[in-house]
């Protein structure tokens, strides 16, 4: 890891290519003093293929930080993976750059790098247990699929953004465009705001597809997609604990969070989530899917709890009345 000196040096030499997983900004250790400063903390996992990518994924990452309302007690931390880049290369708004750290490049790498960082901020000594943070991605930068991820971008980042959920009631922990129950929690498409004091009783991100194969039918490779094992176990991280407490955004029953978005936009009234009845989730979600009939029962999911955090969930849990029973 370079020095302080040698850090800033190369940061004013507009350095582009560093040794992997290195400290490209120093960010401050004064967390006592940074908790009375930053309304967020947003964590930013950042993929770019190749150098030619860069112009088109530095307007997509421009796009979402300007639904940044207030940027003055914003706390913008990126970790890049693939081609090096630096924050001059995101062509931000001078505002914005003062408020952003590129904190590592890595060669090659998944989400759980930056869900780590997140992870361990929240652990800290001196993170205060209602700090908020946020965790972004830059969705579509490997494949756009014709405007698909676009569109669904837009509307996740909105909504991890919105006042709604970086001014989330004391009875939510996690917000987001949509939370979806079955056939497992999840923030479909993972963009989120949460309060650190929940996230520090997650587990390690980094092993946390391997924790998912001891959960029932987890080694069921084929049903990943059912049990969020493996690539689908980051969008099940930060819901995975029994004291998840969700609030989402989206009024529209026709969504439930499954497939294609309908729209970038959406009616926005925070609510806890699930905020539609099993059956909703049901019909419109996984009906005709592979899935169909999973992760509807409240003796599956009070197994994974165990499995996962040795513990099940407080009386006021959203699962009790929710699941199937038999």
């Amino acid at each position: 890891m370079p020095s302080l000196i040698a850090t800033a040096l190369l940061l004013a030499l507009g350095a582009s290519k560093v040794e992997e997983g290195s400290l490209l900004q120093t960010v401050s250790t004064q967390r006592s003093e940074q908790q009375m400063r930053f309304g967020a903390v947003i964590f930013y996992n950042l993929f770019i293929g190749t150098a030619e990518d860069i112009p088109r994924v530095a307007l997509m990452v421009k796009e979402q930080f300007s639904m940044i309302e207030d940027v003055t007690d914003k706390d913008i931390r990126i970790n890049s993976i693939g081609a090096p880049v630096t924050v001059s290369d995101l062509n931000l708004s001078s505002e914005l750059q003062q408020r952003t750290n590129l904190m590592a490049h890595y060669a090659q790498g998944w989400e759980d790098l930056t869900l780590h960082d997140l992870w361990s901020f929240c652990r800290e000594k001196d993170t205060d247990p209602d700090q908020l943070v946020v965790y972004l991605h830059s969705k579509g930068s490997y494949n756009e699929r014709r405007g698909k991820n676009a569109k669904k971008r837009a509307y996740l980042t909105k909504g991890a953004l919105s006042q709604e959920c970086l001014q989330m009631p004391k009875d939510c922990n996690i917000c987001s465009t949509r939370m979806t129950p079955i056939p497992y929690a999840q923030t479909p498409g993972n963009m989120w705001a949460a309060r650190c004091g929940y996230v520090a009783k997650l587990k390690d991100p980094r092993n946390f597809d391997k924790d998912m194969l001891d959960v029932p039918y987890g080694q069921l490779t084929e049903l990943e997609l059912c049990v969020g094992s493996n690539r689908f176990a980051f969008e099940h991280w930060v819901q995975s604990h029994p004291d998840a407490a969700p609030c989402d955004l989206d009024t529209n029953v026709k969504y439930p969070g499954w497939g294609p978005v309908p729209s970038s936009s959406f009616s926005k009234e925070l609510k806890k989530a699930p905020r539609f009845d099993l059956s909703i989730y049901v019909s419109a979600v996984w009906k005709k899917s592979e899935c169909a009939g999973w992760g509807q029962t409240l003796q599956g999911r009070l197994a994974e709890y165990r499995v996962l955090y040795g513990t099940e969930p407080s009386a006021d849990w959203w699962g009790w009345k929710f699941f199937k029973t038999s």
